[in-house]
């Protein structure tokens, strides 16, 4: 095929008095009612600026030499100072060197008479006028390059601009705003819910990974392991200069990041919290570590939820104020995380392969190893059907059952909870294709599918009896962005890249 159509990589509800579905293709984010689904208002990032400098404006090795041989070149009187600086530190001799007879500076050594001092006036006279000669005919060789360089390199075009990816999106509902995160610009900022104009943002320190918030503040964590707070304005606030505020960091790059209360908070523990109680961030990063930190005094550390052998990419507090994480294991973990403890390993390799016939393992095997050129390490001499397991997306369905999306796999688990308050495989959400973003709201699941068939954002009620999947557009046309074919694989590498978090086969470092 020529061209495919660009999948919605974040979406988030955003419940109001004109609840609006907020969804992110590529540079752009579209806001669509959700009573007429129409688009009410869209924001495209602006251009990522450009990494280091064309190639034009850097010297290369070959230039270098030329603009030494150049500076040799000029006269004894347009020698530069600092060439005159450096030749004389080179004359610093050891401490231990004696002084001049001659009583010049101690620490300068005596330059021997050079054999040249000895010759006839006239000879010399001849061997300077040659060297002249030869230094003025190189000089002129040496513009003539670089003239000629420097036109070869003004006809090479500018290197495209990268696209600014949207990263994150996550609504302020009591003040109208959207948080959003740009990734080639490293920047976070505050869209008005209604218009999605921009009325505040801050350039942050290294690319975001995670974020997330507590009543005051957004939480943003980043690639480098470090974890900052940006307090949310009020409309009074909004033209003042604030910064961000160093809370934590890891040694290892930071996936993702959530709080929790203890006691828990009726409604939502993730968003709000008063009285007297006690207030964590939760935080999870490459090397399997899941650490509990207070907040605000982020200097103590209150335990880790330790047990993941592989990386561990999404964290979820329930309504029970349990922890579930998922990552790269085959089982998701659930939690008490106040004590640390793992209370249930839950199994999500086994309904994937029962949900596949060998063929369709076969072909998903295919297709994950295809989504990311790291990925094509582990192809020779491996099965030929190897389903690897990375969580991409765990959230809460009602207070009623946890849903699970796994990256590169059609359909979404659902997992109820038991009477003891264990999580019990439930069944599946079959989709058309990949699922790249997910959002809820009640009981509505909303995401969106890697797929030329059927619709680019769907929805699911599991308040029904089976659920299943429904058109978000209800049919209305929605233009969204055409990938080209020779970009089709850029954009796989920046959807898929959970499975590049694991170690041993060429993931962000090479030399696991």
């Amino acid at each position: 095929m020529a061209s495919r159509r660009h999948p919605v990589q974040a979406i988030a509800f955003a419940p109001s008095d004109s609840p609006k579905l907020f969804i992110a293709i590529a540079e752009t984010i579209y806001a669509i009612a959700a009573t007429t689904h129409e688009t009410v208002a869209t924001w495209k990032a602006p251009p990522a600026p450009v990494q280091g400098k064309h190639q034009s404006q850097v010297p290369d090795a070959a230039s270098k030499i030329e603009d030494v041989d150049a500076a040799e070149a000029l006269p004894a009187d347009e020698t530069p100072a600092t060439k005159e600086e450096n030749t004389e530190s080179t004359d610093v001799v050891m401490a231990d060197s004696p002084p001049s007879a001659s009583g010049s500076v101690v620490g300068k050594r005596k330059r021997s008479p050079s054999a040249a001092s000895n010759m006839p006036a006239e000879a010399l006279e001849s061997v300077e006028t040659t060297t002249d000669t030869k230094k003025s005919d190189k000089k002129t060789r040496n513009q003539k390059k670089s003239e000629k360089r420097k036109a070869k390199n003004a006809a090479k075009p500018p290197p495209p601009p990268q696209p600014n990816y949207i990263g994150q999106l996550v609504p302020i509902p009591d003040r109208s705003l959207l948080a959003v995160t740009t990734l080639e610009d490293k920047t976070l900022r505050l869209l008005s819910l209604d218009t999605l104009e921009v009325v505040k943002e801050w350039v942050l320190h290294k690319r975001p990974s995670a974020i997330t918030l507590t009543p005051a503040t957004i939480l943003v964590g980043d690639k480098f392991g470090d974890v900052f707070s940006y307090k949310i304005p009020t409309p009074s606030e909004l033209e003042e200069a604030t910064e961000g505020k160093l809370l934590l960091g890891h040694v290892s790059l930071l996936t993702t990041l959530t709080t929790a209360t203890s006691p828990p908070l009726h409604g939502n523990t993730q968003n709000g919290s008063s009285g007297d109680v006690k207030k964590y961030i939760i935080t999870a990063d490459r090397d399997e570590h899941i650490r509990i930190t207070n907040y605000p005094l982020t200097h103590a550390i209150h335990g880790f939820c330790l047990g993941h052998t592989a990386f561990v990419n999404r964290l979820l507090i329930t309504k029970d104020n349990l922890l579930v994480s998922g990552g790269g294991d085959d089982w998701l973990g659930l939690w008490d995380w106040k004590a640390g403890k793992l209370l249930q390993q839950v199994d999500i390799k086994t309904p994937v392969d029962a949900m596949l016939n060998h063929e369709d393992a076969k072909a998903l095997t295919e297709k994950l190893r295809g989504y990311n050129k790291k990925r094509k390490r582990r192809e020779e001499g491996e099965p030929e059907v190897d389903v690897t397991i990375a969580v991409t997306e765990i959230a809460e369905v009602n207070g009623r059952e946890v849903v699970v999306v796994l990256e590169g796999v059609p359909a979404i688990l659902r997992y109820r909870y038991t009477n003891d308050g264990k999580l019990d495989f439930a069944g599946y959400i079959k989709t058309t294709g990949s699922v790249t973003s997910l959002s809820v709201h009640g009981p509505r699941i909303y995401f969106g599918v890697d797929s030329e068939e059927g619709s680019l954002v769907s929805y699911a009620d599991i308040t029904e009896e089976e659920a299943i999947t429904n058109d978000f557009f209800n049919g209305k046309p929605f233009e969204g962005l055409l990938v080209e074919e020779g970009e089709i694989d850029a954009v796989n590498e920046r959807l898929y890249m959970a499975e590049a978090f694991r170690k041993g086969f060429g993931g962000f470092m090479e030399d696991d």
